[in-house]
């Protein structure tokens, strides 16, 4: 069956190619690791003390940096005892805000569970309430996620506290005979559930201490942090996502190939340049698009790279449109703000058109836009975009007159996919990154915000608040509770059962998977979740091995953690 799709599993399951770092062994993650400025600079502020908070897109590598750290320091007794901890299940606990008046008890519970579980499994410690043994917790982990609430559980959730977690986390450090732990909390921007956001970063507060530095993975656009969090003061905010004009930025990218692969790609260093710019400082990006190239089919150089441009740029639009269907409310500033991206790209083109006219070959691209006057509606929009990896913000560190100007980048992708960098009248790789390679303008296109985005487009940029059901009555605001007109409870739909009910028939598998899905019992994301063997069910499948079983529920997690994040 295999033979007959022309399906050559043996390399689709090379882990050189795998994107995630979740799905990457220890080894493998330390072996591969670009080694450079960029790289050793967040180490450091990882490993050093203090809370810290790093930001970036999808794809920047923060699950990467937070598992190097930990690798790093657990195989060195002069550093910090490293606590690692993945949040990514959170909004599994989503639906207990619509259903469970003590929402915020068992989600307060579950983060501090979480914690206390790999602490106790890493360092073989252990509380003295027998309710908090790791059998317990473990079940109660497990259960949470699944949904599975049950009162059994009312002891774990009004004995766990911060106090208990800090002192389990100190005879941790006793035991290991350290001086200090680092308390890796990653996937913790909850970025769709804001009240559990909210109670996340105040637990983040509360768990530091002397010896205690939390770290936080977190989104650089929508992260809220709450009223009684503040950002420099609670903790140091640090930018993993590296500027495509930084000059550590082709050393950062051309190690990860170099180190992966060892060399031994086929592909033209012209070719891979381009691609090490089209990925605009997202690792998994670059891999998944050096994946493509190998992959392709296509007969030609330009045909074969202007392929995976034209899909790399349709699947990040996708994904940033997709936000629109996990938050509803956001739907304007999502079609907005498509609106104003492309008229970023347009005015981008334009300035290097007419500059190119004007100096030929001589002359700088531009890539930079600054806006001004930009409009308060319009932060949320802007921030969207940051999120989904689509503008790159530039901080500003003017103080003479421009300090009302905001600079950004437009992912380049899009702009090598407009051919908007120079005027050409066909395919010229050396070219391109040539002009992509030499400097810039020195200063960037200024526009007011109002000349990129007209005012009746503006005008459009506004919460679609989804109305009651008992009496029609549209919502007044955001995060009301009850109807201003009748006074029933307003009750919005929950993101996590949108998810469940996802048939796997939409899901972007190979036509072998397909096949795989469709001889198996699982119909839906749930049946998959809910399965505690999945992976032998579908070994039951003829031709399909335990390796390739897991890749399927592995595609299946990725899907559903990216929809949920």
């Amino acid at each position: 069956m295999k033979e007959a799709l022309g399906i050559d599993l043996s390399f689709f399951d090379s882990s050189e190619y795998e994107e995630r770092a979740d799905y990457l062994s220890e080894k493998q993650l330390v072996d591969w690791t670009a080694d450079s400025e960029h790289f050793q600079f967040i180490q450091k502020k990882l490993i050093q003390v203090g809370a810290k908070l790093i930001t970036g897109p999808r794809g920047t590598g923060k699950t990467h940096q937070m598992k190097c750290a930990y690798a790093t320091c657990k195989n060195d007794n002069n550093l910090p005892l490293p606590i690692y901890v993945s949040f990514n299940h959170y909004l599994r606990l989503e639906t207990y805000l619509h259903e469970r008046s003590n929402a915020m008890d068992i989600f307060y519970a579950w983060v501090l569970c979480k914690i206390s579980h790999s602490v106790m499994i890493d360092v073989d410690v252990k509380y003295e309430n027998e309710s908090l043994s790791l059998e317990n917790i473990n079940a109660f982990i497990k259960d949470i996620e699944r949904n599975r609430y049950s009162e059994k559980y009312d002891d774990i959730i009004s004995v766990m506290n911060i106090s208990k977690t800090q002192e389990l986390i100190n005879s941790a450090i006793e035991k290991k005979g350290k001086k200090r732990a680092i308390l890796l909390l990653d996937d913790a921007a909850l970025t769709l559930t804001r009240d559990y956001m909210v109670e996340f970063f105040d637990i983040f507060r509360s768990i530091k201490s002397i010896r205690i530095s939390p770290k936080a993975s977190v989104y650089p656009g929508t992260t809220q942090y709450g009223p009684r969090f503040h950002v420099g003061q609670d903790a140091e905010q640090v930018s993993i996502w590296i500027d495509v004009q930084d000059k550590d930025y082709i050393p950062f990218m051309s190690s990860i190939i170099d180190k992966r692969f060892n060399n031994s790609l086929e592909i033209e260093p012209d070719i891979l340049r381009l691609l090490m710019f089209a990925s605009f400082g997202i690792p998994r990006s670059y891999i998944t698009m050096i994946r493509s190239y190998v992959e392709s089919d296509k007969k030609t150089i330009q045909s074969r790279f202007n392929s995976i441009i034209q899909n790399r740029s349709n699947n990040i639009l996708s994904e940033y449109i997709s936000i629109a269907d996990k938050i509803k409310q956001y739907s304007s500033f999502i079609s907005i703000g498509s609106v104003f991206l492309n008229s970023i790209i347009k005015s981008i083109k334009d300035i290097n058109y007419r500059n190119y006219d004007e100096k030929g070959d001589a002359f700088k691209k531009t890539i930079v836009i600054g806006i001004t006057d930009i409009d308060e509606k319009a932060e949320r929009m802007i921030k969207f975009l940051i999120e989904a990896g689509l503008l790159f913000e530039i901080p500003n560190i003017s103080h003479g007159t421009d300090r009302d100007m905001r600079r950004f980048v437009p992912h380049l992708s899009l702009l090598i996919k407009e051919k908007a960098l120079y005027k050409s009248q066909g395919f010229n790789a050396k070219r391109l990154v040539d002009i992509l390679t030499s400097p810039s303008e020195k200063h960037p296109l200024r526009r007011k915000f109002n000349r990129i985005l007209p005012e009746e487009d503006i005008a459009k940029i506004k919460l679609d608040l989804p109305v009651c059901k008992n009496c029609g009555t549209a919502r007044i605001a955001d995060g009301q509770k009850f109807c201003h007109i009748c006074g029933k409870e307003l009750v919005d739909g929950s993101i996590f059962k949108q998810c469940m009910i996802k048939n796997l028939s939409e899901l972007p598998f190979t036509d072998f998977q397909y096949k795989v899905i469709k001889l198996s019992k699982f119909k839906t994301i749930e049946d998959v979740l809910i399965s505690d063997n999945a992976i032998e069910l579908l070994k039951k499948v003829k031709y399909v091995g335990p390796k390739y079983a897991e890749k399927i529920i592995n595609k299946i997690n990725s899907w559903t953690n990216e929809f949920l994040y």
